[in-house]
């Protein structure tokens, strides 16, 4: 078991949420987590900075009684635990339902009999002008790439508020000429 004394020494008499993070060697979030479920007391401001004022022997209790008792401390499987095994720690990736449409890859020249056509269609529900997103929907390419077709002069664009329009007869028949080029 450590001996925190020093601390007493080295810090004044009450210490603020970043320096009790950085003493106890946690993040933010694991302080404000220990704050607000009293694992660690404080007296609380409504104010929205410097918010926290601990007194550091509250903190060098909270230490010695983590050395002895560190399952007391364990924190819910959202915050990034030390004491949790490796693959309860790593965050799942959530779906982004509802933001894009499902995007797929267009066919080929080889897939379709008439390609020219076949992209007709395709585009035949946007609108005139397609931002990158909507391009993206269609053709599966990532919006760099598509936004680097306007930059190489591929495709007739125009800038509206900081984003990229471009004309629909253009990016057709910049794919189709692209596919006949393969």
């Amino acid at each position: 078991m450590s001996d925190y004394s020093f601390l007493m020494k080295s810090y004044p008499e009450v210490v603020s949420k970043d320096q009790l993070y950085r003493i106890c060697h946690i993040s933010k979030q694991t302080a404000k987590y220990y704050h607000d479920n009293g694992l660690i007391p404080c007296v609380a401001s409504k104010k929205k900075t410097r918010r926290y004022k601990i007194k550091t022997i509250d903190v060098v209790s909270f230490l010695e009684d983590r050395d002895a008792n560190p399952s007391k401390y364990f924190l819910p499987k959202h915050f990034d635990n030390p004491f949790l095994r490796a693959e309860q720690r790593q965050r799942k990736k959530i779906p982004r339902n509802g933001i894009y449409k499902d995007s797929y890859k267009l066919k080929g020249k080889n897939e379709v009999k008439d390609y020219l056509r076949y992209l007709g269609q395709q585009f035949a529900e946007y609108p005139d002008m397609m931002t990158a997103q909507q391009l993206r929907q269609i053709t599966g390419h990532s919006i760099s790439v598509i936004l680097s077709w306007c930059k190489d002069g591929k495709v007739k664009h125009i800038n509206y508020r900081s984003t990229y329009l471009m004309q629909k007869k253009s990016v057709i028949s910049y794919l189709y000429e692209r596919e006949l080029q393969s």
